[in-house]
């Protein structure tokens, strides 16, 4: 069976997070025996196995019954370590939405057959795979998720499973209909809107996590929405003339399935070494951590790099994939249509934003994981994973440094575009600036290294004799006032520990914040406590009484007599 472009590129990080995954679970469940980890392994291809159908998948029956298999095989994924209450919780609420967004794309099914019905039907697909992609406000699962998974299976949800969304909207939505003009406006409007909001409200609350998997885990939201915009941008230019607006559609096109790519690797690697570091400093409150760098330089170094690249700063693929939507936003803007200059202003305004929040919530992970003083005494004795983790890790990065070029050229022919120019135009200064990188960073190391000397100098203690770690920014204080500017949509929660003793050495004062999703708080968590009260109702009707029963079969019988005599 021959495979299209777009099945191969949305193959590719299914293999290679697989592989990932499998040879850093050696070294995440090291000391646990073998059973467990050939335990997690099945389960793994069990899960690796069904995304690969639902890509592979040519009916509608087929990619159900693989969508399903994916859905339970990863419900398996995240409850592995189900002991503990708070993942047997998250794995109730992924099942929840795995089921709801299979109920949603049957529907969207049955309302494909007419053609009267397709924009519904469009809504529906857009619910059903929304629920798997992260579309606010159906992302509730993943912060939830994430936590509780083992960190490789993390790296393939995140990196290739969730993507596998836009897979469907992709089939659902052909190449040849994202320039046609009856393509109704609302469907490019409707994943613009969605990208917009998920792509901001989701790097809004990563950068005011503590836990390092949650902060990753709206990453992801805040990633699925970028492409969902790019995507969006195409369709609403799809719909006008095709000729006029080709170089729009086609940017768009690249660079939201180049950012596909650039997701799967960069997250698939942080993922990974957020594993190293929950292995390493047996937490994963970025709170307690402090000074890894030293304790595990391979660890650090790789996260670093992949967390600066998925910011979208350069030399890295992901400020490649933004800056192709960057031009096609560019495009559309001067291309004369106020509809499409408003859709790219709007791009362009959101995707500014979210690149410089999500250069705050990194830097924030950086410097408060591996940057400083221990701040526990588990991150003062952390120590390197074993090779496996660091070897993942390593194949990852390797691999989004070296697409560079490739990648975006491969993705424009997935996508059938017209901007050759353009594409090629960026694939080559994305060598350009890879080569100098590497270029400079070989100077720097061989032609240039630091002399042997350094000088040791006492730190400045703001008038203490003996500063510690408590006296440094925790991450929560680094991102406090963004989050602050943020509050009356984040709605943090703030604990004061006010002093007890003297003022002199506030050991015993402290200042917590929790940021919940409001999504979960203000909407989901309501919303289903209402049915349960319905519900709770409804079981008094299972009382055991037998004249209750007789009564509701005979008030039936009549209701469909009178029904049968009427029609």
């Amino acid at each position: 069976m021959s495979l299209d472009p777009i099945q191969t590129l949305f193959l590719v990080p299914v293999a290679v997070l697989g592989v990932a995954a499998f040879t850093s679970a050696f070294g995440y469940f090291s000391g646990e025996g073998v059973r467990t980890v050939s335990r997690f392994q099945f389960r793994l291809a069990l899960t690796i196995a069904s995304m690969a159908g639902v890509v592979l998948s040519r009916g509608k029956l087929q990619f159900l019954l693989a969508w399903e298999a994916m859905g339970l095989a990863s419900a398996a994924l995240v409850a592995f370590e189900a002991h503990e209450r708070h993942v047997r919780n998250a794995t109730w609420t992924y099942l929840l939405a795995c089921h709801a967004g299979a109920s949603a794309l049957m529907v969207a099914g049955v309302l494909m057959e007419s053609e009267s019905t397709m924009l519904a039907a469009f809504f529906a697909a857009v619910v059903g795979f929304g629920l798997k992609i992260g579309f606010p406000p159906f992302h509730v699962w993943l912060p939830e998720a994430h936590p509780a998974a083992p960190s490789p299976a993390s790296a393939v949800m995140s990196g290739a499973m969730i993507p596998l969304g836009f897979y469907g909207l992709l089939r659902f939505i052909p190449f040849t209909a994202w320039s046609a003009t009856d393509v109704p406006p609302s469907c490019g409007w409707t994943l613009l809107a969605l990208g917009a909001v998920g792509a901001l409200g989701g790097i809004m609350f990563a950068m005011a996590q503590s836990n390092l998997k949650r902060l990753l885990a709206f990453s992801s939201v805040e990633n699925m929405g970028v492409i969902s915009m790019a995507l969006g941008l195409a369709l609403v230019s799809g719909g006008k003339d095709a000729y006029a607006f080709g170089d729009v559609r086609s940017l768009a096109l690249t660079g939201a399935l180049l950012h596909i790519l650039n997701h799967a690797f960069l997250k698939g690697a942080l993922f990974i070494g957020a594993g190293a570091v929950l292995r390493g400093a047996k937490t994963l409150d970025q709170d307690k951590m402090g000074g890894l760098m030293r304790r595990m330089p391979l660890t650090g170094s790789l996260f670093t790099i992949n967390a600066l690249g998925l910011a979208g700063l350069p030399p890295l693929n992901g400020f490649l994939g933004e800056l192709l939507i960057y031009v096609g936003a560019f495009y559309a803007l001067k291309s004369g249509d106020g509809a499409i200059a408003l859709a790219g202003f709007t791009v362009i305004a959101a995707l500014s934003l979210t690149g410089a929040l999500a250069a705050l919530a990194y830097c924030k992970a950086i410097g408060a994981v591996f940057l400083g003083e221990p701040r526990s005494e588990d991150a003062a004795n952390a120590a390197e994973p074993p090779r496996s983790m660091f070897a993942a890790q390593l194949g990852l990065t390797v691999l989004s440094v070296a697409m560079v070029p490739f990648c975006i050229i491969a993705a424009h022919r997935a996508t059938q575009g017209d901007a050759d120019g353009v594409i090629i135009t960026a694939a080559a200064a994305g060598t350009a600036t890879v080569a100098l990188t590497l270029a400079l960073l070989f100077a720097r190391r061989f032609i240039a290294p630091r002399g042997s000397s350094k000088p040791v100098l006492p730190t400045w203690d703001c008038g203490y004799a003996e500063p510690t770690a408590r006296m440094a920014y925790t991450a929560t204080a680094f991102t406090q006032p963004a989050a602050d500017f943020f509050r009356n949509l984040l709605r943090p929660r703030r604990h004061v520990i006010a002093f007890k003793g003297n003022p002199s050495a506030p050991t015993d004062a402290a200042i917590a914040v929790e940021t919940d999703d409001v999504a979960l708080t203000g909407l989901w968590r309501p919303f289903f406590t209402a049915v349960a009260r319905v519900f709770q109702r409804a079981h008094l009707l299972q009382g055991g009484s037998l004249h209750l029963y007789i009564l509701i079969i005979l008030v039936s019988v009549v209701a469909l007599l009178v029904a049968a005599f009427v029609k």
